[in-house]
């Protein structure tokens, strides 16, 4: 498949873009900045909040993966200040399904949250606070927003929902929750991988799965 990946820089972007590669499909990446490829990824360089970059991107793929996320200037502390436009994964999203609207191309699965949505009733009380009392909460606000568009656009989607991250190598050993207990993880490599095997997958049966790491 030609697949294009947005947040190609980022923590679960990296990997799709080599993942995906290594599964022999034809990788388009998408970066504010040059970054490292697999020698037959080919790079976009913009701004994904620019829509003739978004169009540009998606023109002649198959499908896309978004791994985008409203990112904090300090990651390790929840009340730092956002490095990144609040709604940015719903602006993001308007302009992918824009343009997947005007290339007939309709696959898209895309990163969010364990706790988003239907899911929210699983967050502990910690998780609870940090989302209300915190900027975790902008990130959560934003992809409630960016489901909904996907949800509405009449395409193929689906919005993965990752417990807990951690950078681990890739373990293939993955596992798909109706609920899920506070200290659950899932390294960022493992959700690229059940991204990348999905990639032709019913998605139909996957539209906002909880996915973490199996023990």
């Amino acid at each position: 498949m030609k697949v294009v990946v947005f947040g190609a820089s980022g923590g679960v972007g990296a990997h799709l873009v080599q993942l995906a590669s290594g599964a022999g499909h034809e990788v388009t990446a998408v970066s504010r900045r040059p970054i490292p490829l697999p020698p037959r990824a080919k790079l976009i360089t913009g701004d994904v909040l620019d829509p003739p970059v978004v169009d540009q991107a998606i023109r002649g793929q198959d499908a896309v993966l978004s791994a985008l996320g409203i990112r904090r200037k300090n990651h390790a502390n929840p009340m730092s200040a956002l490095a990144s436009p609040p709604q940015l994964t719903e602006r993001t999203a308007r302009s992918i399904v824009g343009a997947m609207r005007r290339h007939a191309v309709d696959r898209v699965i895309a990163v969010s949250a364990s706790g988003i949505g239907d899911s929210r009733p699983g967050l502990n009380a910690m998780m609870r606070f940090m989302v209300r009392y915190t900027n975790v909460g902008a990130n959560y606000r934003d992809l409630e927003e960016m489901e909904k568009v996907y949800a509405a656009s009449g395409l193929d989607w689906c919005c993965v929902r990752p417990t807990g991250l951690k950078n681990a190598p890739v373990a293939r050993r993955v596992v798909q929750l109706d609920s899920f207990p506070f200290n659950a993880w899932i390294s960022r490599a493992d959700v690229a991988w059940w991204m990348v095997e999905h990639l032709q997958a019913d998605l139909a049966r996957h539209r906002t799965p909880t996915i973490s790491e199996a023990k």
